[in-house]
């Protein structure tokens, strides 16, 4: 549910303020950016993608019932508008190159030897998460880096909750599956 300050933000929006608009961006504008920064793996089409939902957001403002939050509502504007532009063929294509420069804590050891094991580990995590198909690897980018909910994730992806539930471990598992015997505990 949104909360009061959304709300009365809504109101406003609604009334055609345009400082309201502005203040559903500053708070859900690095969210939805990062969403789907991670999704397609690509800044320019990032911010492109979050430029289109919030214009859409706007445009179905009057639609929106307030059934779940308006961060949830966004993102699933976002999560659609990805599919969009991957079905036009603007897919996510460098997602490996991006997630390998950065860098995790355990990548930071002052022991070399030790920095050389978790960037290996890193190269493989990333290269099985490569591997995922779209659904799978965006359950994982929504409930593991964006630290989404299940429930989230159910209205931002517009399934059952227990759908949700069921791809992430399915992802989890292919995950295992892809890196048995290559990292070690």
């Amino acid at each position: 549910m949104p909360s009061r300050v959304e709300h009365r933000i809504l109101a406003d929006i609604r009334r055609g303020r345009r400082r309201a608009c502005e203040q559903i961006a500053r708070l859900h504008y690095r969210s939805i950016y990062n969403f789907l920064a991670y999704l397609s793996a690509d800044p320019a089409l990032a911010e492109d993608l979050t430029q289109e939902t919030f214009a859409a957001a706007w445009a179905a403002i009057d639609g929106y019932r307030a059934e779940g939050s308006l961060g949830a509502w966004l993102h699933r504007i976002a999560y659609h508008k990805f599919v969009d532009a991957a079905r036009i063929g603007r897919r996510r294509d460098v997602a490996l190159a991006d997630l390998e420069s950065r860098k995790d804590t355990a990548s930071q050891a002052s022991d070399p030897s030790s920095r050389l094991v978790a960037r290996e580990r890193q190269g493989l995590l990333y290269e099985a998460l490569g591997r995922l198909d779209e659904r799978e690897y965006t359950a994982i980018v929504l409930h593991y880096i964006q630290g989404f909910s299940f429930r989230r994730m159910a209205r931002v992806l517009d399934e059952p909750v227990g759908t949700v539930k069921w791809r992430t471990n399915h992802a989890l598992k292919n995950l295992r599956q892809l890196m048995t015997g290559r990292i070690q505990p």
